[in-house]
């Protein structure tokens, strides 16, 4: 065995991106409940650590019109398929969700993809989107969208995510 296949999965510059996530932030949700319904205003926090030098893990929670949850969410990038992968479970789901998902060119923003429970119809799955944004150094966007029957992206969730402390 060659040195470097001892020493595992070098990084790359794709995973610099994920060490831009590292640290205790603050979230502030915006969140549509349905169309004729007033959207809520929620908050949470986050804490993400780096899993050696390829993965980054986040530890959150937040509130809901139920109660609170609790929800953990692993990222990085894989080298073999040149992809961003990660995975979200939360205590109010039993879903796994599983991300596939690129960066842009100029770097500052991160587009997952993944397949799950439709929000609208029991028994169905839909295609939802997640929309992550460096703002600057301290401040983050995420925005949430799920794919209805015509194939349009519609926005349920919107976050304002600033890095506590």
């Amino acid at each position: 065995m060659s040195e470097t296949e001892s020493q595992g999965t070098q990084p790359l510059p794709q995973h610099e991106w994920l060490k831009s996530l590292v640290g205790d932030w603050n979230v502030e949700s915006v969140v549509t409940m349905g169309p004729d319904q007033p959207p809520l205003t929620l908050h949470g926090t986050e804490r993400f650590s780096m899993l050696g030098p390829l993965w980054v893990i986040c530890e959150g929670e937040g509130e809901t019109p139920g109660g609170p949850h609790y929800y953990r969410m692993g990222l990085g990038y894989d080298v073999s398929f040149k992809e961003y992968r990660g995975f979200f479970i939360t205590s109010m789901s039993s879903h796994h969700w599983r991300y596939v998902g690129d960066l842009s060119e100029d770097g500052r923003t991160m587009t997952l993809t993944c397949e799950g429970p439709d929000m609208e119809v029991d028994g169905k799955t839909a295609w939802y989107r997640d929309v992550h944004i460096l703002i600057d150094p301290n401040t983050r966007e995420m925005k949430s969208y799920f794919q209805d029957g015509e194939g349009s992206w519609v926005e349920f969730q919107s976050c304002t995510i600033t890095r506590a402390g």
